[in-house]
C-alpha cells in the first residue's frame, strides 16, 4: 500500500467516531422522513465502513482517492420501501433536508435504456449542512443515502451475493436471465402500486356509499365492515350508547374477527347488518346493560356493538344451545367457555 493510501486510512482513525455520530444522526433524520411522510417502510440501515473493508478497497481503487475526503461511502444508509412510490416520495424529502452532490449522484432508472432492466434505487451522495442543530465535525462529511424498495433489495442482494458485481466476463445468458428477473420485479413493483391504489378507491367509493345509505348491496369484507363501523351513523349511535353504560371511552379496531360470526349468522351484506341493528337495537343495548353497567372498564372496543347485535341476534332468531354454544367457539375457541357462555346467555335472554 503507498503512503497516500496510508494517510487515508490514518484520517480514517481519527475521524471514525465521528461517522458513527453521524450515522446515528441521519439514520433518526431518514425514519423522521418516513414517519412525516406517513409511510411505514421495511427497514432504515446505516453502517460505518470498517478499516479493513476501506483497506481492501484503496488496494483495488486506491489510485482514484486523493484525499480520505474523496471516498463518499465511509457511511453507508438505505431505506427500504414496500412500494415503488415511496421511494420517490422518501428521495424528495433527503433532497429537500440534506446537501445533496449531485455530481455523483444518481437515479439508476434514468440510466437504463428503455429497452433494457436492472437494478433501480435511488442513489444519494450528501452531507449535513452547517450552520444547523448538528455540531461541526459532522457537518459537510459526505455519506451514501440509497432508497429501493424490497424488490429491488431483493435482487440486488441476491446479484450480490452469487457474485456477479459487473457485467464484465458473465456469460451473456446468465445476464439476460439476470435481466428478465428485474423486468419482472419491475412489473410487480408496479402492480403492488396499482393494487394499493386500487384499494383505496374501493375503500373510498364504499366510504360515500354508506354515508349516503346506499350500501346495503355491499358485500362485507375486511374492509367494506371497518368503513361500516366507523362511517354508518346507526351503528356509531348503537356503539356511542354502549360506551356511555360502561362509561367507557372508544377504542377503535379492526372489526376483521367477526366476519365469520356474522357469516354463520347469515348476515353476509351490510344491509344485513342494517336490518340487525334496526331489529335488535334495543335486545342489544339490554345485553350491554347486564355485562357493562357494573363492569367498571376504562375503555370499551369500536366492535362492541358488533359482540351484542350478535348475540341479540341469536336471540331475537331463537338459535338452540347447541347453536349457541357453536357460535361462541368461534370466539372462545374452548367448548367449557362457549357453554358456559351461551347458558349464561340465554339466562339473560329470560330475565330481560
Amino acid at each position: 500500500m503507498n503512503l497516500k493510501c496510508k494517510l487515508i486510512l490514518e484520517d480514517y482513525r481519527k475521524q471514525k467516531e465521528h461517522f458513527v455520530t453521524l450515522g446515528n444522526v441521519v439514520h433518526d433524520i431518514l425514519s423522521n422522513i418516513a414517519k412525516d411522510l406517513g409511510l411505514t417502510v421495511l427497514a432504515v440501515e446505516h453502517r460505518v465502513k470498517e478499516e479493513k473493508s476501506l483497506a481492501g478497497k484503496l488496494e483495488r481503487k486506491g489510485d482514484g482517492y486523493n484525499s480520505f475526503e474523496d471516498i463518499t461511502d465511509i457511511l453507508g444508509c438505505r431505506v427500504i420501501t414496500f412500494l415503488s412510490d415511496e421511494v420517490d416520495k422518501i428521495g424528495k424529502k433527503v433532497e429537500e433536508r440534506f446537501v445533496v452532490d449531485w455530481e455523483n449522484s444518481s437515479n439508476k432508472k434514468d440510466l437504463l435504456k428503455e429497452n433494457a432492466f436492472g437494478y433501480l434505487s435511488l442513489h444519494y451522495i450528501c452531507s449535513l449542512p452547517f450552520g444547523d442543530k448538528w455540531p461541526d465535525e459532522i457537518c459537510g462529511k459526505k455519506f451514501e443515502i440509497q432508497i429501493r424498495t424490497i424488490l429491488q433489495h431483493a435482487w440486488s442482494a441476491i446479484h450480490h451475493d452469487i457474485g456477479y458485481k459487473s457485467d464484465f466476463g458473465v456469460p451473456r445468458d446468465i445476464n439476460r436471465q439476470f435481466a428478465r428477473l428485474a423486468g419482472l420485479l419491475e412489473l410487480a413493483d408496479d402492480e403492488f402500486v396499482r393494487a394499493r391504489d386500487n384499494m383505496l378507491s374501493y375503500t373510498e367509493d364504499i366510504r360515500k356509499r354508506i354515508i349516503t345509505d346506499d350500501a346495503d348491496d355491499v358485500q362485507i369484507n375486511m374492509i367494506s365492515l371497518n368503513e361500516y363501523v366507523l362511517h354508518n351513523k346507526n351503528m356509531q349511535k348503537l356503539i356511542k350508547e354502549i360506551a356511555n353504560i360502561a362509561g367507557a371511552e372508544i377504542n377503535v379496531i379492526d372489526p376483521e374477527s367477526y366476519i365469520p360470526q356474522l357469516a354463520y349468522l347469515g348476515v353476509k351484506k351490510l344491509g344485513d347488518i342494517e336490518r340487525m341493528i334496526k331489529e335488535n337495537y334495543d335486545l342489544a343495548i339490554a345485553l350491554a346493560n347486564k355485562s357493562l353497567s357494573v363492569a367498571n372498564l376504562d375503555i370499551v372496543s369500536s366492535s362492541v356493538a358488533l359482540r351484542f347485535l350478535c348475540r341479540a341476534e341469536l336471540l331475537s332468531k331463537n338459535y338452540d344451545f347447541a347453536k349457541v354454544v357453536e357460535f361462541l367457539k368461534m370466539s372462545l375457541r374452548d367448548q367449557d367457555k362457549a357453554e358456559r357462555q351461551a347458558k349464561l346467555l340465554l339466562k339473560q335472554k329470560e330475565d330481560i
